[in-house]
């Protein structure tokens, strides 16, 4: 079973190129704004978040917040994507931020580092 990424950005490109990279790996599911990913997390949690962070409406930081304050989501890591620098009010429990353009290779080895301990723990629970 492919583990579930849930990647949120504004830009339907950068969606579509998140997808497309990650598709051979990964479960991927796609939300254009910060509240359609809270929604789309409570409907069937993510095993991580792509988030874009300048979003109109809820931005990538409101949306992590508001994810940790929900118990049954509070442990999914998130990964900030953004094209510029982070600014104050990054929530401390960010796991990593990358600027834009992503490298590719970069972006993968995150999700894997990140998603490894989960991946273990769901393994020994088979056992």
């Amino acid at each position: 079973m492919k583990p579930r990424v849930l990647i949120v950005d504004d830009s339907w490109s950068m969606r579509q190129t998140l997808r497309l990279l990650l598709a051979p790996d990964f479960e991927c599911a796609l939300a254009e704004d910060g509240a359609r990913a809270l929604d789309e997390a409570r409907r069937q949690p993510p095993d991580i978040i792509v988030s874009d962070v300048s979003m109109e409406g809820m931005d990538g930081y409101e949306l992590c917040r508001r994810v940790r304050a929900e118990p049954p989501l509070r442990g999914v890591p998130f990964i900030f994507i953004s094209g510029y620098a982070p600014r104050p009010g990054l929530p401390e429990s960010t796991e990593a931020y990358l600027i834009k353009p992503v490298q590719p290779a970069l972006l993968i080895a995150r999700l894997n580092e990140l998603l490894q301990p989960r991946t273990r723990a769901v393994a020994q629970a088979q056992n």
